[in-house]
């Protein structure tokens, strides 16, 4: 697909945290006009990069819809705008959540997805559907894990991810539906929710609390920058293969979380011994998550820019920047239903 054969983009979950920098990517590197619709309403500038750098909102419109709830209401939006590509941000995401409320977890990465791809599919108008999936769904993983690997998810979250995964594969085979999926590594980067372990780390360093290490922090996971994210995400709308997965990563950066944090300490100037906690791991959280990412760079011509160190340097000076009004915010996971 033609950079010119897109004009108009949807991105369903617009104020997650990767879907508002894949927004702020595009509405930088292309004329597309871009709709974003989320249950939530749209947040404050400095969880939003495209507002917080205050790009030209003229090309940009929100609008707040539960696609599990207001599922014709997100239909006249889509038959009103007529996107060529839809990205699907929208999902439960908290691994250790989901064990507690697993139906709402299905509804939305399950029985969501199903309710607007059954929509979509019967358009004329679109082109390509692009799935955000996750590396969850394989379980624990071994080195460096190619596309083809058997599923095996050890959470609700992962399965109902899994699950909706699924259905779109099959209308791709039945109908051709025009769908790529990406998994990503651990996503981290400036305008990241509190609770998630980088930004949490600075900012429990910064008010003198002691950062909880769940498993003594032994998990291993790559992360990878949301500019990063954006990029690739992008490539994949335009050179992504139909019914194809593609995994972003970095190159060979796998790191314990308890070395992530150690990092964040240094960078801090505090001392990690007596800055942690250590507390029972998660029931169902997996230990390694290491993907290749060599298809992404084969076909969509892909490559990792951003460097671990300084990204999270770039989070510690957002934060710090914004400290006034961070303090004032949860710190903690807060559930929607």
């Amino acid at each position: 697909m033609e950079e010119r054969e897109v004009r108009r983009l949807l991105v369903l979950g617009s104020n997650s945290f990767t879907a508002s920098h894949f927004i702020d990517y595009v509405l930088q590197h292309t004329d597309w006009n871009v709709v974003g619709v989320s249950r939530s309403p749209q947040y404050h500038s400095v969880f939003l990069p495209y507002l917080y750098r205050k790009l030209a909102p003229t090309r940009f419109r929100f609008f707040q819809i539960d696609v599990n709830r207001e599922l014709n209401r997100f239909g006249s939006v889509c038959d009103e705008f007529e996107p060529d590509v839809v990205v699907n941000y929208a999902a439960q995401g908290e691994v250790r959540n989901s064990w507690m409320w697993p139906e709402q977890w299905y509804q939305t990465n399950c029985l969501g997805v199903v309710g607007v791809s059954e929509y979509l599919r019967k358009k004329h108008f679109l082109k390509r559907y692009v799935a955000v999936s996750t590396p969850e769904v394989y379980g624990t993983t071994g080195e460096n894990i190619e596309e083809t690997c058997s599923y095996c998810p050890s959470t609700p979250y992962a399965a109902s991810k899994l699950a909706g995964d699924l259905h779109l594969l099959a209308l791709h085979k039945r109908y051709g539906f025009p769908v790529v999926f990406t998994r990503a590594a651990n996503l981290y980067g400036l305008h990241q929710q509190l609770y998630r372990v980088i930004p949490r780390t600075a900012i429990y360093l910064k008010l003198g609390r002691p950062v909880q290490l769940h498993g003594e922090g032994r998990a291993l996971r790559s992360f990878i920058h949301a500019r990063d994210v954006a990029d690739c995400t992008y490539r994949a709308i335009l050179s992504g293969r139909n019914g194809e997965v593609y995994h972003i990563a970095p190159d060979d950066d796998l790191r314990s979380i308890a070395d992530v944090v150690r990092f964040v300490c240094e960078l801090r100037g505090c001392d990690f011994d007596g800055s942690v906690e250590m507390v029972k791991e998660n029931f169902g959280q997996d230990n390694r998550f290491s993907l290749s990412a060599a298809k992404a760079k084969r076909e969509l011509k892909w490559r990792p820019e951003v460097g671990f160190e300084d990204g999270v340097r770039e989070v510690i000076s957002w934060i710090n920047e914004n400290w006034d009004f961070i303090r004032r915010q949860p710190l903690d996971y807060v559930h929607q239903e």
